[in-house]
């Protein structure tokens, strides 16, 4: 599988679409990433759209893998940390979707 890995700055519809379609992918197949079953679409788009504001603020580092298709894979690094520890951040949500996995995605 061939993918381009990019980082976003700021979140289109479109991009909302395929990173809800991702994560509701994931939870459905039963990945533990903090929702339950049954886990709808439009649930996984308010969820990112939640997380926009912190993403065009650049307070959270937001990379997509994507293949031909759109969006397969994502991950977020939380980086707003306190004061002393400038130089860290929380990784968040590593995601890929079912038929992305075990090809070097993730």
């Amino acid at each position: 599988m061939t993918c381009r890995v990019r980082r976003l700055h700021s979140l289109t519809e479109a991009d909302i679409e395929g990173l809800a379609a991702v994560l509701a992918d994931c939870v459905e197949g039963g990945a533990s990433v903090g929702f339950m079953q049954p886990y709808s679409v439009d649930r996984a788009v308010a969820w990112w759209r939640g997380l926009a504001a912190d993403v065009a603020a650049g307070r959270r580092a937001l990379l997509v893998a994507e293949d031909e298709q759109g969006i397969v894979g994502t991950v977020h690094l939380v980086l707003a940390q306190p004061d002393n520890q400038p130089h860290r951040a929380d990784l968040c949500k590593m995601l890929v979707m079912r038929r992305a996995r075990k090809q070097g995605v993730g």
